[in-house]
């Protein structure tokens, strides 16, 4: 082949090639998100929360980062939310309506599986702030000693509120109720939360029950010493 041949074949292979990276970000472009993020392109912030469109962290995705708040999700993104992994010590709040309206959620911590919860594919509009809350799900509370939440619920071993207790603030979650209080919870006070679940099982698995004021005696239904997991909205 002369070099004049060969010079023309790469010019055209270049200009192929072109036209292919151009087409596939065009493509691309069209899955565009939140402030022109795109579902499952970027890579997640030092302090936000990354929302799933699967349950347990999988499928495609997009994030928020602290202070950046979400009026209301694009289309394709809007009511397609079904687990969510909270980064940093920040309070995220979702709503079901846009611009911050309907009923709300708040989460301090992740959740796997938003269907378990009332959330899946319910979220339209999401903020995201600082706090600051010193509270963290890893570390088990001294039962009786803590000081109760301005939001949240707390939960006795004895009817009456009584009893060596843990406190829950409203956001925050236990996939496992500290030691000593599996199976052993038999009143729930509920602090300015909007809704409180309670599971049979850890993990947030088995029968569950919202509540959404207190509870003096859990003997008088079917749910004295029989929880294992809580959340609280």
């Amino acid at each position: 082949m002369s070099m004049l041949k060969r010079v023309g074949v790469l010019f055209i292979a270049g200009l192929v090639t072109v036209a292919c990276v151009s087409g596939s970000a065009g493509q691309r472009g069209q899955r565009r998100g939140p402030h022109g993020r795109r579902w499952g392109s970027e890579g997640m912030p030092g302090a936000g929360v990354c929302l799933f469109a699967d349950k347990n962290f999988r499928g495609e995705y997009f994030c928020v980062g602290v202070n950046d708040d979400q009026r209301a999700l694009p289309g394709d993104m809007r009511d397609k939310v079904s687990s969510l992994r909270v980064i940093g010590r920040v309070d995220v709040l979702v709503f079901r309506d846009e611009r911050f309206r309907g009923p709300s959620g708040r989460f301090l911590s992740d959740a796997r599986d938003l269907k378990k919860e009332g959330w899946n594919d319910q979220i339209s509009s999401i903020r995201v702030m600082n706090t600051a809350s010193v509270w963290d799900g890893g570390r088990f509370p001294a039962g009786g000693r803590e000081s109760q939440p301005r939001e949240g619920a707390c939960f006795y071993r004895d009817p009456g509120y009584n009893g060596d207790y843990f406190c829950v603030p409203r956001g925050g979650s236990y996939a496992e109720v500290p030691p000593g209080f599996n199976d052993k919870i038999s009143s729930i006070r509920v602090i300015r939360a909007g809704r409180v679940l309670i599971f049979r099982d850890r993990d947030f698995e088995g029968q569950a029950a919202a509540l959404t004021s207190d509870v003096p005696d859990l003997r008088r239904g079917v749910w004295n010493d029989r929880i294992s997991s809580t959340r609280v909205f």
